[in-house]
C-alpha cells in the first residue's frame, strides 16, 4: 500500500492524541465477530460485492491502526 502524506499525517494525529489509549485498542468482539463472518464467506466464495467492500475497508482501517500504534509506541518510548 502506497502511504500519501495525508494518509501519513491522519496516523500522526491518532497516534499523538492519546498514546496510552491508542497503543492499547483493539476492536471490539462484535467487529471481530463481523470481520470473520465475512472471512468464512469469502473462503466459501459466497461473498457478495457489498460485503467485498466492507472486509476492504475493515482492512484498510486495521492498516491504518496498526500504523497508528506503532507510532504510539514510539511517542511512549520518548516521553
Amino acid at each position: 500500500m502506497v502511504q500519501s502524506a495525508a494518509f501519513t499525517e491522519i496516523v500522526e494525529l491518532i497516534a499523538s492524541s492519546n498514546p496510552e489509549h491508542i497503543a492499547h485498542y483493539s476492536p471490539g468482539k462484535k467487529t471481530l465477530d463481523r470481520v470473520q463472518e465475512l472471512l468464512l464467506k469469502k473462503s466459501a466464495e459466497t461473498l457478495s460485492n457489498e460485503e467485498d467492500a466492507e472486509l476492504q475497508h475493515f482492512f484498510f482501517l486495521e492498516n491504518m491502526v496498526g500504523l497508528a500504534k506503532a507510532r504510539a509506541y514510539q511517542l511512549l518510548k520518548a516521553a
